[in-house]
């Protein structure tokens, strides 16, 4: 897994997090990821990371069977980039997290969100 991939990939891990309860449209078909989160996530592919292409992220997100193992994945990938990169990687899961609001809360990035892209931050940094 590439870089750039990897940070595409870690974005929509945020937005596929469960929460007990999603207050924005859903993706057809999901059970957590929204519509507004599917959009943030096509203008961090098309202004950041326009290489990498919808087929090799859906082939490479699903090729993992469960969270762990494809967040080691991506944290491998980026651990050795420049911190400037790995900045962009937190930034772009605070975008994707910040898209729309889970379980009533008042802030749109849920503690869940919240704690996911902190264990991310203490991996990669």
């Amino acid at each position: 897994m590439n870089p750039n991939l990897a940070l595409l990939v870690l974005s929509w891990q945020v937005a596929c997090l469960y929460h007990d309860n999603e207050t924005e449209e859903l993706l057809p078909g999901s059970a957590s990821a929204t519509k507004a989160e599917s959009d943030e996530l096509d203008r961090i592919h098309d202004e950041w990371v326009n290489d990498v292409s919808w087929d090799d992220f859906n082939k490479v997100y699903g090729s993992f069977t469960n969270l762990k193992d494809r967040t080691a994945a991506c944290v491998e990938a980026i651990k050795n980039q420049p911190e400037d990169f790995k900045s962009k990687v937190i930034k772009a899961m605070l975008c994707i997290a910040s898209a729309s609001k889970e379980n009533d809360n008042q802030d749109a990035i849920s503690n869940e969100e919240l704690n996911f892209i902190q264990q991310i931050q203490k991996a990669i940094f």
